[in-house]
């Protein structure tokens, strides 16, 4: 959390995180579509070659054992920029929506955590995209000026 030098770069690393995720999910999910499903047959077949019925799953396997740090850090990272926007606890009691309402925290989220462009933000928010354009970055120098712990900590809210 500290390697980050703003709110902005941490929320920048978590889209790009929340990207790779999806990246990885879309992949495993179209190798799991190869794979299909085979019924169980008990009449006698005859194969010709030498070909491996599990090629595609193992395949599957070793992505998902290659790609598997990568994706932990991508989730751990989407969970830390939860918690600096829905607090700790991620209910809403702390971060930004406890400092300032759930329209901005639901901006950096559907920004940052989801990936999304100004138009999915304005959508899932049920604000303007132009609202959105400028609730994002304020809501990020606010956290520059309270610091991402004591954001997450729901620190600051007296002060507010």
């Amino acid at each position: 959390m500290y390697e980050y030098q703003s709110a902005g770069d941490l929320f920048e690393a978590t889209r790009e995180a929340a990207k790779d995720a999806d990246r990885i999910s879309r992949t495993l999910a179209r190798m799991e579509s190869r794979e299909g499903l085979h019924a169980q047959s008990y009449q006698p077949s005859v194969r010709g070659g030498d070909h491996d019925v599990r090629a595609a799953t193992d395949a599957r396997l070793d992505y998902e054992r290659r790609v598997r740090r990568r994706r932990e850090e991508d989730y751990a990272l989407i969970d830390l920029a939860c918690s600096v926007i829905y607090g700790s606890d991620q209910t809403g009691s702390g971060g930004v929506a406890a400092l300032m309402g759930a329209d901005y925290a639901d901006a950096l989220w559907w920004r940052f955590c989801a990936a999304e462009t100004w138009g999915a933000v304005a959508a899932g928010t049920g604000m303007s995209e132009r609202w959105c354009q400028q609730a994002v970055p304020y809501a990020l120098d606010v956290i520059d000026s309270y610091g991402i712990r004591r954001v997450i900590d729901g620190l600051g809210i007296a002060e507010a």
